[in-house]
């Protein structure tokens, strides 16, 4: 779902100065669960714009619910939408399981984002809830994209 832990190398000129820190922490790899190294693209992680987006949303969505549930608040509805369409990770720290823990929208790649969107936009229209959709905005922009 998120790029995890990487390395970014822009130009060739950056090679030497990456891998340094890169070996150091390859060498640091305790082994006890094998080590993966993949060279991929870099996918840009979700945008600024995407975010505000989204946290508009959630204040539509909460404005919508506190009319019913004066309980319901803008931090509860971002929870409440990454556990409806996010998936959930274990995480393990030393010895301590954490289980069931929600991924930050800041490790979504821009497309991730965008299908996490569609999810919530189309959950909201589902529940009569009618989002605002800013005509110039990077969520309206992927969604162009992805019609042509």
């Amino acid at each position: 779902m998120s790029q995890g832990d990487y390395v970014r190398i822009n130009n060739k000129n950056e090679i030497q100065e990456k891998l340094r820190p890169l070996f150091k922490r390859i060498e640091g790899w305790d082994y006890l669960t094998p080590l993966v190294i993949r060279l991929e693209p870099y996918q840009d992680t979700r945008t600024h714009s995407q975010n505000n987006l989204f946290h508009s949303w959630c204040k539509q969505i909460s404005d919508e619910y506190i009319k019913k549930n004066p309980e319901v608040d803008l931090e509860g509805v971002k929870w409440w939408m990454k556990k409806q369409f996010l998936q959930s990770k274990t995480i393990k720290v030393g010895k301590t399981i954490i289980e069931d823990q929600l991924p930050s929208t800041a490790s979504l790649s821009k497309g991730e984002m965008c299908f996490f969107m569609d999810q919530v936009y189309a959950w909201a229209a589902e529940k009569r809830i009618f989002l605002s959709l800013p005509k110039y905005n990077e969520y309206s922009e992927l969604k162009r994209k992805q019609e042509k």
